[in-house]
């Protein structure tokens, strides 16, 4: 599919399709199921002071929205790197977003094992040494690809 611009609409729908995706994995799945972990096993089981905090203090609907404020922000920011950089970067802001809906499926994941009191398969530790290995491999892969397509996209608006 083209417009009249001649970039291919067919890579926005792809990247606004991961936009969504990591924004339900990462911002509702995770927030949701912390928050149903927190209800079946109580505050104390989160050990980040400053939720402790937000959630004793303002209630667990603040926490959510501040959660997916800061989410959004996230998303946004990658958006915007992608706009006003000199280079294409489409592939490389893809596989950012592609790391964001499997850290977000894995924090959903250990929430709900959490609030099971399953064993969990995954320490936080070992989520953080993952998440740095595929940020340094989904980076490369993805500079790689923008090296080799020269690939741009044209505006999301175009498209509609």
């Amino acid at each position: 599919m083209k417009r009249a611009s001649g970039y291919s609409c067919w890579y926005n729908g792809l990247q606004g399709a991961l936009y969504l995706l990591a924004f339900l994995t990462l911002g509702l799945g995770d927030g949701i199921s912390f928050l149903w972990m927190i209800q079946q096993q109580g505050i104390m089981k989160e050990g980040n002071p400053i939720i402790i905090f937000i959630i004793l203090n303002y209630g667990t609907s603040t926490f959510l929205e501040i959660k997916m404020l800061f989410y959004m922000v996230i998303l946004y920011l990658t958006l915007l790197v992608q706009k006003w950089s000199e280079e294409p970067i489409y592939w490389t802001v893809n596989f950012c977003l592609i790391l964001f809906i499997i850290i977000g499926t894995l924090l959903t994941i250990l929430n709900i094992q959490a609030a099971r009191n399953d064993n969990l398969f995954l320490s936080l530790d070992q989520i953080l040494i993952l998440f740095m290995i595929l940020v340094m491999i989904f980076t490369a892969i993805g500079q790689k690809i923008d090296a080799r397509k020269n690939l741009r996209i044209g505006n999301y608006f175009d498209c509609i």
